[in-house]
């Protein structure tokens, strides 16, 4: 597949690196080439509310389109992303749902040292029950939540590949509103997020660059209740590290540094924590390949709590057997603290599992995996643990 040249925040969001086969594309001409693919996924969940107690099963048969438009306009690049997907549960169809997201990025090469990326998107989603505002034994009496995110971004670099140093200066915006369950809670999750900052990098050796990196986060909410307007507030990030590329078989960014959140109520405590950012992906072979990453996060409190101080690490190992087969394995930890909740609500979320993929022809995968998920938490009710099969078709054009 074509190594498109959008800034890696526009190849985020038009989601192109989500074809794990390899389209070939249809021409339109004019520089533009369209992408399309469809993904067809039978899943068996051993406990899909995510219960403590009275676990049910369910199979899932999801079905998902997709086309990717792409123009490369010599120095402009393009792209426009979209995606449904179509749920059908065996035994309850309450939790059927349809699913859409829609990308468009855009990056502009301005001169040899400065290139501009903008990119916007749109996400018609729910979460699974058991997954949102209703969690615990009441889930499965509770419909999946529904809500629509709104994103839109700015980017500009100035720098070069043999620059000493390059800068990158970046904003964003979120929004997301909820259409359901206001009883429940989501009437005081209605949120925007202005995000801006700056990344500095500077070259010590030819493998090896140091960053610096300045991040706000502005915080508001829409519901003028005393719970939705103590949560309203700012964090900030300051962060150093190293990126490096080893021969092209190591490759890795780690960023360290300090987070702080800061409340507009003057009754509600900042709190500053440690924050990283770290991603590393080893390659001693061409067919195979480990990657590690790790971070600490804020989001959003579902409920409890001021917000959810959320620390995060995956590992994976990938290995091409052969044109035709390859295996992988992946686990991760993910632990959230729920800041300034009355009963300091702590969960643990591990996870683990094998894949293997099928590939009869470029363009065809056929997909098999097993995934075992345990959460535990001080707090009983919110403990589960499901098992996860997984079949699925992957096409693309």
């Amino acid at each position: 597949m074509k190594a498109w040249k959008l800034s890696p925040l526009a190849v985020a969001l038009i989601s192109i690196n989500s074809y794990a086969v390899e389209p070939v594309g249809v021409a339109l001409g004019n520089g533009l080439t369209l992408l399309p693919g469809v993904k067809l996924n039978v899943e068996n969940n051993s406990n899909i509310y995510s219960t403590e107690k009275n676990e049910q099963s369910d199979t899932i048969t999801r079905l998902t389109p997709s086309l990717n438009l792409l123009g490369d306009f010599g120095k402009t690049q393009a792209g426009v992303y979209y995606q449904a997907e179509k749920g059908v549960y065996s035994a309850d169809g309450d939790d059927d749902y349809l699913d859409q997201k829609l990308n468009a990025g855009v990056s502009h090469e301005i001169s040899s040292r400065q290139e501009i990326s903008a990119t916007a998107s749109y996400n018609d989603a729910h979460d699974d029950r058991g997954a949102g505002t209703v969690e615990g034994n009441a889930a499965a009496a509770i419909d999946p939540d529904e809500y629509e995110e709104v994103t839109a971004g700015l980017e500009y670099l100035y720098g070069a590949d043999s620059a000493v140093g390059n800068v990158t200066a970046y904003v964003d915006s979120y929004q997301k509103r909820y259409s359901n369950n206001e009883q429940f809670g989501t009437e005081n999750r209605d949120h925007n997020k202005l995000n801006f900052g700056a990344i500095l990098s500077l070259t010590s050796s030819p493998d090896h660059e140091v960053i610096f990196e300045a991040r706000q986060t502005n915080i508001s909410y829409e519901e003028n209740s005393a719970i939705a307007e103590a949560r309203e507030g700012k964090e900030q990030r300051l962060l150093v590290g190293m990126r490096w590329d080893l021969t092209g078989k190591t490759t890795g960014e780690v960023k360290v540094g300090r987070s702080a959140r800061f409340f507009d109520e003057s009754s509600v405590s900042s709190n500053v924590r440690l924050a990283w950012e770290a991603n590393l992906t080893w390659q001693p072979m061409t067919y195979s390949t480990v990657a590690i990453s790790s971070a600490q996060s804020s989001k959003e409190t579902n409920g409890a709590g001021d917000y959810i101080a959320n620390t995060f690490t995956s590992a994976s190992w990938d290995h091409e057997f052969s044109t035709y087969y390859s295996a992988g394995l992946v686990a991760s930890l993910s632990s959230d603290v729920y800041v300034s909740d009355a009963d300091d609500r702590e969960d643990d979320l591990v996870s683990y599992g094998v894949n293997g993929t099928y590939s009869p022809m470029p363009s065809v995968d056929v997909t098999l995996s097993y995934t075992q998920s345990e959460r535990t938490s001080n707090i009983n009710e919110f403990e589960y643990d499901k098992q996860v099969v997984n079949l699925g078709l992957n096409i693309a054009i």
